[in-house]
């Protein structure tokens, strides 16, 4: 089976507890990831609520440095992908492709300048906001719900400038629409699921939906079950509810997996990567054909990231 995997914190929780990327006790380690091939990753660096200006590019630092010595001592089976061309790379050498991402602009401390240092650092996608706010604007938890600042809206005008495609997961809803004004290009929402199926507040209504599909986006399946079905655990059948309501809306071709690992409790269907087969199994005995599933799985997040990634 093939994945692309949109989003886990695997890297925030090995940085944080010093573990390794190969083996550990997280949702996610390269020695489970690598059943599959190919095998792409997004690993984010999540900025805490509680970190803002110098203190969030101080975090942002010290795990991208983590990052670069874990696939420094992986580097047989793990390599850090900046353009569509390294992925191909890492496929062909049987690598996990690497991408990295940020969950929470925060990590540019405020200013511009924080783009490029982050662009340089190989980032390829970045999360406007973790739940409360920031410098550019209120994230879905924020009391006032308000939409992004003017240095929100420059910061986005910048990140396609650099080639950084912008993440909606975790903004607010007008946060959501002021990115739909400004949007030059096809922007993502990692780990969302719908909100017509699950009525939780981090989830997509169907017009932000078919908004993400008219620019030509992506949207990741979260696995967490409080984004399923609003309980403490949740089955294959409950995904894949949200998954046929995605299809329904005509985004066939604009979903794909966002796990969240290492972010969020899993189902107790799916404790960690290694068992993403198991739901890829069970949409083929459930009638999906194996195009369609492996488009969910790969293809659709592959395509989006080779029309993007620069």
């Amino acid at each position: 089976m093939r994945l692309f995997d949109l989003h886990c914190d695997t890297l925030y929780m090995c940085q944080k507890d010093k573990l390794d990327f190969k083996i550990n006790n997280l949702q996610l380690s390269l020695e489970k990831g690598l059943k599959y091939h190919p095998w792409v990753q997004l690993f984010a660096i999540w900025v805490p609520d509680e970190l803002r200006k110098q203190k969030a590019v101080d975090h942002f630092n010290n795990c991208y440095y983590y990052f670069l010595e874990q696939i420094d001592k992986h580097s047989d089976i793990i390599v850090q992908c900046k353009k569509f061309d390294d992925i191909q790379n890492a496929i062909k050498n049987n690598k996990c492709a690497a991408i990295l991402s940020v969950e929470g602009a925060a990590a540019a401390g405020g200013k511009l300048e924080g783009f490029e240092h982050m662009a340089g650092c190989g980032v390829k996608m970045i999360t406007l906001t973790w739940n409360g706010p920031n410098e550019l604007g209120d994230g879905i938890l924020s009391k006032n719900g308000m939409g992004l600042s003017s240095f929100g809206l420059e910061s986005v005008k910048q990140m396609e400038q650099l080639n950084i495609t912008v993440d909606v997961s975790h903004l607010s809803e007008k946060g959501f629409y002021d990115v739909v004004s400004v949007a030059k290009r096809p922007f993502a929402a990692t780990h969302s699921n719908s909100k017509y199926i699950c009525n939780n507040v981090r989830n997509l209504t169907d017009n932000q939906f078919k908004e993400i599909i008219k620019h030509d986006g992506i949207v990741g399946i979260n696995f967490y079950p409080q984004f399923v079905n609003n309980t403490s655990d949740c089955t294959y059948k409950d995904i894949k509810r949200h998954i046929d309501h995605y299809i329904s809306l005509e985004g066939e071709n604009n979903i794909s997996v966002g796990a969240d690992f290492d972010g969020a409790d899993m189902p107790s269907c799916i404790t960690g990567i290694e068992d993403v087969s198991k739901l890829y199994d069970y949409l083929i005995d459930w009638g999906y054909s194996e195009e369609l599933t492996d488009k969910i799985m790969f293809k659709n997040a592959y395509e989006f990231v080779k029309r993007n990634f620069i």
